[in-house]
């Protein structure tokens, strides 16, 4: 589908002028001196990722760092980003959009998986394939076009698909803060960053933390317990912090007067089989090695033993229930990651960091059809279901290895590297038959077994200090990409074949302070995406009533993206304003071939991934923070994003975002009012009107009343309540397979001793 809107970029070219032309020029310009250290420092650099034993530089917070959401005791400490140039930046220094989620916050905010921390946040927006299942969606992509990684190191894997549920396999509550970087991200991190990267970087140990820390939640709706307990202990040289959680879901009540139609066979409001449990176990040792050196050893395995994958088991908005049972059994996640780090002095060289990790995504699942007739509404008829369920096991075993430099030349700071990850795929198919047992399936595995993709990429990135006034961040990346998918002779068709992709990506970020409290800010970037085994290889279900036919002749998308706009940040009011077009001349996308009729009647439409024309996505991000008291503040976010060409999977969330009130006292008493909202969104494409989570008439619009509040009821413990949906208001987020539950409190204490 074709939509013009020239007029559109062309107003929105003129408001980002007049905002430039009215910026006041009240602060002095902060001198060279000022903005040197930052750069320059060795330490600065260590504190990635949370190394334990090594001194900040002075402009860098030693603790978490607070937004102005978060005021202590009356003082605001700056945010630092990671991600956004594999360096601690000060985010108000880095040119880049990115969203940071400190510790602090997200201990205040109710969720059921980490991807539900990022709602209402600026420029990103969260659907759901299931509860446990949330994808952030950033600038209009969302699931293998987002890279996901977990203290640098990557969690998107080899079968990455449109929609994943992968980040809900890291724990939310073994978190010292999420990045979410927004727009391309492949000069700095290669293949899979199109629309963005978000990275989970982890706490290690501190000497000033306590050594143990509980946390516990009872929540009303869905009816669920969460327990996080965290250990602290070490001494001068070297420490280690253990977290250990439990949590457990009950089945979800809806808001007012939902459709009975969409999720029949449900008989009333609760939806069944939408609970489910969570084990998560982490650990962070860390240390000095000597005075130059120091090593970290991260491990953390997560698992969801069962959860059901609600689009299957419900009507939705197609024609009938597709499946009786349909879900995960088990998913989880294995993750070890092993860093050494060693600074220099007087060598062009400032510090070396080692990288080499693990990690293993388990994510099989089981499907039982339904005979003819299949129940549907209005009909309360169970359906006769299959003798037949399939049972699959997937996994990805992902090893990586990672080689990065830093070099400081004057005004200048380099940082370089190399990295190699090596993904295996195995997967196996079988039928459990109710009276003959289990047997392989005669049709295969949905990938073939023993299928590879390896990466390679080489990095150049370049920060410049011109002036006082202007600075300049500047990249350049190689990246190759062999996929490899073997002869099987379990899967009819099955030949096997190789494929090679290669890119040259460049990025340019570019700061000029207006102020010491204003910088505008413009990017330019490129982002590259090679063919998954996902995509080169699926054979067999797609969607939950659908056929997916493999295709080895994809080509690799690529994204040519511009963004530019401000960053505030004044001792009363922070925020950011930026607009981004982003273009895709080749977005791989999945193309209907007509329909089929299965031996059991029913019809399946045949779908198979293609390079197909261009698509072309603009949009405007907004996020702010006024302190009009010294215990008051308001706060707001906006997101706007337009598909000018949309095809395919693509899904464009509606305009959406959140404002809120926040009351916080000078001993730590917080109350803090919100609502987050969203716009209908009716532009949907023609495979999206198709898709039995979708309304063909498009996703209504809501306002949902939030309530979070929290008291000191010691100097050692926090009481925290959050109500969610407080009107019961029945709603849902553009692209997922359920309603929004209704309303919700949670009661949670956070107690250190």
């Amino acid at each position: 589908m074709r939509y013009l809107h020239s007029s559109r970029l062309r107003r929105t070219g003129l408001l980002v002028t007049g905002l430039l032309l009215i910026a006041g020029q009240s602060s002095a310009l902060p001198t060279r001196d000022e903005l040197l250290p930052l750069t320059n420092s060795h330490a600065s650099d260590l504190v990635a990722q949370g190394s334990p034993g090594v001194p900040l530089a002075p402009t860098v917070p030693a603790t978490n760092p607070v937004t102005p959401n978060e005021p202590q005791a009356g003082e605001d400490l700056e945010e630092v980003t990671v991600t956004a140039t594999r360096s601690p930046r000060r985010l108000f220094d880095v040119p880049t959009a990115t969203t940071v989620i400190t510790n602090s916050q997200a201990k205040e905010r109710s969720q059921t998986s980490l991807a539900e921390l990022f709602k209402g946040e600026t420029g990103v927006y969260v659907r759901a394939t299931n509860p446990s299942a949330d994808s952030p969606v950033i600038r209009g992509v969302t699931g293998r076009d987002v890279l996901l990684l977990v203290d640098g190191f990557r969690l998107s894997h080899a079968f990455m698909r449109p929609n994943v549920q992968y980040e809900g396999m890291v724990d939310p509550y073994f978190l010292e803060q999420a990045e979410i970087v927004r727009g391309p991200g492949s000069m700095l991190y290669g293949s899979d960053a199109l629309g963005g990267v978000t990275n989970i970087v982890t706490p290690s140990y501190r000497a000033d933390a306590p050594t143990f820390q509980l946390y516990t939640q009872y929540n009303s709706n869905p009816a669920a317990i969460s327990n996080h307990l965290r250990l602290n202990a070490g001494g001068e040289k070297a420490g280690a912090t253990v977290g250990l959680t439990y949590r457990s879901f009950g089945d979800a009540t809806l808001g007012n007067d939902p459709n009975p139609q969409v999720f029949f066979p449900n008989p009333g409001k609760q939806v069944a089989r939408s609970g489910f449990e969570y084990y998560s176990a982490n650990a962070k040792v860390g240390g000095e090695l000597a005075s130059d050196q120091f090593f970290t050893i991260t491990a953390q395995y997560s698992q969801i033993p069962n959860v059901a994958r609600q689009d299957g088991i419900i009507q939705g908005f197609g024609p009938s229930v597709a499946q009786s049972e349909r879900g995960f059994a088990p998913q989880s996640r294995t993750f070890l990651l092993a860093e050494y780090r060693h600074t220099f002095t007087n060598t062009i060289i400032d510090d070396l960091r080692l990288k080499v990790g693990y990690q293993q995504v388990q994510d099989n699942r089981y499907q039982r059809n339904f005979n003819a007739p299949r129940p549907a509404f209005p009909g309360y008829g169970t359906g006769i279901a299959s003798a037949n369920a399939s049972l699959e096991n997937i996994s990805s075993d992902l090893y990586g290895a990672i080689a990065e430099l830093r070099s400081t030349w004057g005004n200048q700071k380099l940082t370089y590297g190399v990295e190699a990850y090596f993904d295996r795929v195995s997967n196996a198919r079988n039928i459990s038959n109710n009276r003959t047992g289990i047997t392989a399936d005669p049709n295969g595995p949905r990938y073939v077994d023993g299928s590879t993709l390896n990466q390679y990429g080489f990095f150049l990135q370049d920060e410049i200090i011109w002036s006082e006034q202007f600075t300049s961040t500047l990249g350049l990346r190689y990246s190759f990409v062999d996929i490899n998918i073997p002869f099987s002779s379990v899967r009819p068709g099955s030949s096997g074949f190789g494929r090679n992709f290669e890119a040259l990506t460049a990025s340019a970020g570019l700061l000029y302070r207006l102020n010491r409290d204003l910088n505008l800010v413009f990017n330019i970037g490129q982002g590259f995406r090679a063919p998954n085994i996902n995509d080169l290889g699926n054979a067999g279900e797609r969607r939950a009533t659908d056929i997916n036919l493999p295709n080895n002749n994809l080509n690799a998308e690529t994204v040519f993206s511009i963004d530019g706009g401000f960053k505030w940040s004044g001792s009363n009011f922070t925020g950011e304003l930026f607009a981004f077009l982003s273009e895709y001349p080749n977005r791989i996308s999945s193309v209907s071939l007509g329909t089929v009729t299965n031996s059991d009647g029913s019809v399946s439409e045949v779908f198979q991934s293609q390079n197909k024309e261009r698509e072309s996505i603009w949009g405007i991000e907004f996020g702010s923070r006024y302190r009009f008291d010294p215990q008051w503040s308001i706060f707001a976010t906006a997101n706007f994003v337009y598909g000018s060409v949309i095809t395919g999977d693509t899904l464009i969330p509606p305009f959406n975002g959140a404002v809120g009130v926040r009351y916080q006292s000078s001993v730590g008493t917080y109350v803090e009012p919100f609502i987050r909202y969203a716009s209908l969104q009716n532009r949907l494409t023609d495979i999206n009107l198709t898709d039995p989570r979708l309304n063909p008439l498009g996703t209504p619009g809501f306002v949902i009343l939030n309530l979070r509040a929290g008291i000191p009821v010691t100097p050692a413990s926090t009481l925290r309540v959050n109500v969610d949906n407080v009107l019961n208001t029945t709603y849902r987020e553009h692209g997922s397979s359920l309603d929004g539950a209704g309303t919700s409190v949670s009661i949670g204490l956070d107690q250190t001793f």
